[in-house]
């Protein structure tokens, strides 16, 4: 990273994060995750289409849930016994996409996502390279920056995905040319300017 810093992943925890619930919901709820298929313990928690592109909706948490009705204007169907709790919603799933996806169609993105937000339901727009590039939270965040390459020329980037106050992130230069920086590499290596220079002619680096 820019700091000078290395940090470490175990590939193993990082698999466990990503596989959600699947490790455990066979335990806990006698219920088996399948992959692609969408079979989730608890709903809703999935992707549906606005108006105007896609959302993800996720509200699991009870209070999430009852919030969300109220914003739809608390619907008849939401008190019937079939979705009464997060574990009823997913064993009902396709029942319940009937009645969500017409109204989430009929929203915007933008709009629905602010109204979920104020009512600190976690749902997220489903964004495009495009939406990301525009998005005016990237930009108060200094997501993305102009890097200018000798060779590629001048070009927006994203940069660090978080910021630390101990080791702040710095761009320093822009991605090597290829073999740009063999002197310094072999050097270390052991090898003198000399032999490195031998093994350029040679067309080995």
């Amino acid at each position: 990273d820019g700091a000078g810093q290395h940090i470490d992943f175990s590939v193993q925890e990082t698999l466990m994060a990503i596989s959600e619930f699947a490790g455990i919901m066979p335990t806990y709820a006698d219920q088996i995750v399948v992959r692609f298929t969408g079979n989730k313990a608890i709903r809703p928690l999935d992707i549906m289409e606005c108006k105007d592109g896609w959302i993800y909706l996720a509200c699991v948490e009870e209070h999430q849930w009852q919030n969300f009705v109220d914003i739809m204007g608390n619907p008849e169907w939401a008190s019937e016994e079939l979705f009464k709790t997060r574990l009823d919603r997913a064993q009902n799933w396709d029942a319940l996409q009937l009645f969500l996806e017409p109204w989430v169609k009929e929203q915007t993105v933008e709009e629905l996502y602010h109204k979920a937000q104020s009512r600190r339901i976690p749902f997220a727009p489903v964004s495009t390279m495009g939406d990301l590039l525009n998005s005016e939270h990237l930009k108060v965040r200094g997501f993305f920056a102009e890097v200018a390459h000798p060779v590629a020329g001048t070009y927006t980037y994203p940069t660090a995905p978080y910021r630390m106050t101990a080791v702040p992130w710095t761009l320093r230069r822009p991605a090597p040319c290829l073999g740009q920086h063999n002197t310094e590499v072999y050097g270390e290596l052991g090898m003198d300017a000399k032999e490195t220079e031998q093994l350029r002619a040679q067309g080995i680096i």
